[in-house]
């Protein structure tokens, strides 16, 4: 669009009362278009997270410890560690760190194999009858520390998979239909000794890989689970493959919302809306497996866990997703991974799940914890999977370097919606320390404001210097024209 064309738009829309977009000291980021009219020669483009070095930190080593520790689990810093509840085996194990690197298990006398304290807190009732046994317990969400509750013994609270198999009443899971299946919670006051608090808050969601979140602008939990759907294209699209009906169960995510993560606003089997499932723009065969959402600056991520299931396949790897509400999300960019699988020789070979909590930043780096296994996700049958093995590392990015909008040596221009701004100084994260970044400051006639000095840096927080004009003083909307030449810009704010 020009820029003609795009100061009649704007009129348009101020005649009808349309309202810019405030940008003050939450980060404006560029997952999606929300704050871009048009473009020119720009790219957007997803930066993988960096794996550590040193992946996998926690790996299944001890006596007692079955093959398998994945991240089905949460990750926290609390009391000044770094705290872990994870996946082991068909129990929930826990581990604790001075730095998210090395990590201890530490051996207590909750469950014992074969006489030895281990670090379990519970397993499945069929392999252990104890005090604080779960009767319907089957894999472990998560874990949440909630500092606010009045109760000291619920401070902690952990959902998990609750499953009742064979079942023949009246709650049966629709998608499994000799199932009884939900979210079961518990309770404990230190994260080491849980107590049962329901067995089934809610039928709404029926498998593993379910994650939650207190939304603090919702003074809400919201929770995106497990449930199935396929979209009539996607089913008229994919059903041609002979291998579609075997493969393809149509996994999806809904969500829902609990004040007190007790009582959720929806609970009868197969209930809550749906806010993401694959779509036409997928590889046939794709699900959504998971979707880890988080609150960051003015919008959400999504982290999702995207299931790749054909017959010469099925791995799982994560992808991002973006929504400004929490309820709508778009899929962002080209779908590259922003977790990939690791290449062949890795620990991280086919199958990546994510942690139950937001990043953690650690010096100036986002740390994502997920869990890594060595061999393929079923139905597969082929000859190409490992042992049923894993174990747990993390990926890393400086703070808002998801998503970079760049242009090369032959430049390119960014024009932004009208904006209001609350403050007199533009920052910018960006990465122009071998080519620049002019920022301009249009009125809505087109005429220039203000004029940057090039930006040449590789900065998280860019204070951008004016060759003429500023931000002060202004009243009105306006509009920002960035011009890039070699250089990637993530994200703005101003203050």
């Amino acid at each position: 669009m020009s820029l003609t064309s795009l100061i009649t738009a704007v009129v348009g829309l101020a005649a009808i009362g349309q309202p810019t977009i405030t940008v003050g000291r939450q980060k404006q980021l560029f997952l999606d278009d929300y704050l871009i009219e048009s473009s020119t020669n720009i790219e957007r483009r997803i930066h993988p997270a960096e794996k550590f070095d040193g992946n996998p930190v926690l790996w299944p080593c001890e006596s007692w410890e079955p093959e398998l520790a994945t991240l089905y689990g949460s990750v926290i810093r609390d009391e000044g560690k770094f705290r872990m509840w994870y996946k082991s085996g068909m129990g929930v194990g826990y581990a604790e760190s001075g730095d998210g690197i090395k990590w201890g298990k530490p051996q207590l006398d909750l469950v014992k194999v074969d006489g030895q304290k281990t670090n379990l807190l519970f397993v499945k009732r069929e392999k252990f009858k104890g005090p604080e046994s779960f009767p319907t317990f089957w894999e472990l969400f998560g874990v949440h520390k909630d500092e606010k509750d009045p109760d000291p013994e619920r401070r902690y609270k952990m959902g998990f998979l609750s499953i009742i198999r064979p079942y023949k009443g009246p709650r049966r899971d629709p998608f499994h239909p000799t199932d009884r299946r939900g979210l079961g919670l518990a309770g404990s006051g230190d994260g080491i000794h849980w107590k049962l608090i329901n067995e089934y808050a809610t039928e709404a969601i029926c498998d593993g890989a379910t994650h939650w979140l207190f939304d603090a602008s919702r003074r809400k939990y919201v929770l995106y689970g497990r449930t199935k759907k396929t979209l009539p294209e996607v089913e008229s699209a994919w059903s041609k493959y002979d291998w579609y009906e075997q493969y393809h169960s149509g996994r999806a995510v809904a969500r829902l919302e609990s004040v007190d993560f007790l009582n959720w606003n929806f609970t009868e089997p197969a209930s809550a809306p749906v806010v993401l499932t694959a779509d036409i723009a997928d590889e046939p065969g794709t699900e959504i497996y998971s979707m880890m959402v988080f609150p960051y600056e003015s919008l959400y991520i999504g982290l999702v866990q995207v299931f790749h299931a054909r017959p010469e396949t099925c791995y799982l790897d994560v992808q991002l997703a973006v929504s400004h509400d929490g309820l709508s999300f778009t899929r962002v960019g080209d779908r590259t991974p922003f977790i990939p699988v690791g290449p062949i020789g890795s620990w991280d070979r086919f199958n990546q799940s994510l942690a139950n909590n937001p990043p953690i930043l650690v010096g100036d780096k986002l740390r994502f914890y997920y869990g890594g296994r060595t061999y393929r996700h079923s139905p597969y049958k082929g000859k190409d999977t490992g042992p049923a093995s894993g174990g747990i590392g993390f990926a890393s990015i400086k703070p808002d370097r998801f998503v970079s909008l760049q242009a090369s040596f032959d430049g390119g221009r960014i024009l932004t919606k009208p904006l209001t701004f609350v403050g007199s100084d533009l920052h910018i994260n960006a990465e122009s320390d071998f080519g620049e970044i002019l920022v301009e400051v249009l009125d809505l006639a087109g005429n220039t404001i203000a004029t940057s000095k090039p930006v040449q840096d590789d900065g998280l927080d860019i204070a951008v210097d004016w060759q003429r004009g500023s931000l002060k003083s202004l009243k009105a909307p306006v509009v920002l024209r960035f011009t890039l030449k070699n250089a990637c810009l993530f994200a703005l704010w101003c203050t």
